[in-house]
């Protein structure tokens, strides 16, 4: 049987705008990326009636989104990505893969970090971490 494996190459983040109806801008020059990925807490439920611990499983946590790209800053999307940073504001996102559909994950997040790197005979980079609140939805 053949793979179904997608492509990482063609992976589409955009962002959203504060206009009505919401509109979406691709974020510029991405060169990797790592989440959504969550977790959920664990409540304790044992009782003296127990034989063995006892759990019961907490509200999800989507986690967070990280992404490196080519620092663009005329790009409208990292700039906008700059200001939530600098304003605390709640932004729309959505991840778009790279299959037939394509599958769109959909969340909104936080700018948590901007930060740009750069060195001896290399590129001027942007790592940037969103801390996603609320669900991650599937489409």
């Amino acid at each position: 049987m053949s793979s179904h494996a997608m492509r990482a190459q063609g992976v589409v983040l955009k962002r959203g705008n504060d206009d009505s109806p919401l509109t979406y801008t691709a974020v510029g020059e991405i060169t990797s990326f790592d989440g959504p990925g969550g977790s959920a807490g664990e409540i304790d439920v044992t009782s003296l009636e127990s034989t063995a611990k006892e759990f019961l499983i907490g509200l999800p946590d989507e986690g967070e989104f990280s992404f490196e790209a080519n620092l663009v800053p005329s790009n409208a999307a990292q700039a906008g990505l700059r200001a939530d940073r600098a304003a605390g504001t709640l932004q729309y996102f959505q991840l778009l893969l790279t299959d037939a559909g394509p599958t769109t994950l959909s969340f909104t997040a936080y700018v948590k970090e901007f930060k740009i790197k750069g060195g001896v005979d290399d590129k001027i980079s942007v790592a940037i971490t969103l801390r996603i609140t609320g669900p991650v939805a599937w489409a």
